[in-house]
């Protein structure tokens, strides 16, 4: 298969769909569970119903703490990074470890809210049939790692970075 047949691929081809979801209504400590359980650093949210909500990740979680040491500022619920003045205020550790570290929750996050409540409700997502060419500009466009495949506003798979590389990387 040459690359261009292999960027002509469809979503549907290359899709996990074993895709651990989360609820509107399931709680941030059972979030963060889940996501230390399956050590992934996001997932879907659907609402009860089924349908695609938003998209939790684990910088949604740590952003209150964040929000309250001056690293993320906010404007109408859009968060945005703060260049910190100060060098010590850079932590040298990926947003991954610094998930599974534990120790940059906040005690309202790891209280009674929902991921309703933190999620980010902007979901980046593609069609079944979008071919792989269109994935990656898609991936690169928004600078994520992993895009959400969906029909009918329903979760039909996840398509990463990852799963992209060791595709275009095997011989056939």
């Amino acid at each position: 298969m040459t690359t261009t047949d292999r960027l002509a691929c469809k979503a549907r081809d290359l899709m996990q769909t074993d895709v651990v979801c989360l609820t509107t209504t399931t709680s941030i400590p059972e979030a963060v569970r889940m996501l230390e359980e399956y050590r992934i650093s996001g997932a879907p949210v659907l609402t009860p119903g089924g349908e695609l909500a938003g998209v939790m990740t684990a910088f949604d979680i740590a952003r209150s703490s964040h929000v309250d040491e001056g690293g993320i500022a906010s404007q109408r619920n859009h968060y945005y990074l703060v260049d910190p003045i100060d060098e010590e205020l850079r932590d040298e550790r990926t947003g991954d470890e610094a998930f599974f570290a534990k120790d940059d929750y906040s005690d309202g996050v790891m209280g009674s809210e929902t991921v309703g409540d933190w999620m980010n409700p902007s979901v980046i997502s593609v069609g079944l049939d979008a071919q792989l060419s269109d994935v990656c500009k898609t991936m690169a466009t928004e600078r994520i790692h992993r895009v959400l495949v969906v029909d009918d506003g329903r979760v039909k798979g996840i398509l990463s970075s990852l799963d992209i590389v060791r595709f275009l990387a095997i011989d056939e």
